[in-house]
């Protein structure tokens, strides 16, 4: 199975601050920068954090987070916000197809051919 992700990439120059109010949790991921470039500070964190390229931080649902660019930087820091993708909401038709599953789950690892009564474990 397949982990589908939605990505959001942005640049942020030198200087440049900017808020993020997050409706879902999404990891906030440093593509490119030249050093300890970006400053990110959260509402009701007493922590502040300097990240760098390769560095990412997890933001939880509903964050409110300010990013900020040190002005003295040597270029933009490019971002990227990762969140991984909703799945639908269950529904009363899907519970046959989810007991059909669990059932081949619990056969899994048995040796059995239909043309045979007796199952081997």
């Amino acid at each position: 199975m397949k982990a589908l992700l939605t990505t959001t990439v942005f640049t942020l120059s030198p200087g440049e601050v900017t808020a993020l109010s997050l409706h879902t949790a999404q990891r906030l991921f440093v593509e490119d920068a030249k050093g300890l470039d970006l400053w990110v500070t959260r509402e009701n964190d007493s922590e502040d954090y300097w990240l760098r390229c390769g560095s990412s931080l997890l933001l939880r649902r509903g964050d409110e987070v300010v990013l900020s660019v040190d002005p003295r930087a040597a270029g933009p820091v490019r971002l990227a916000l990762i969140a991984e993708a909703r799945r639908p909401a269950l529904t009363l038709a899907d519970v046959p197809h989810l007991v059909l599953r669990a059932g081949k789950r619990l056969v899994r690892g048995t040796e059995w051919t239909p043309a045979e009564d007796k199952v081997r474990a």
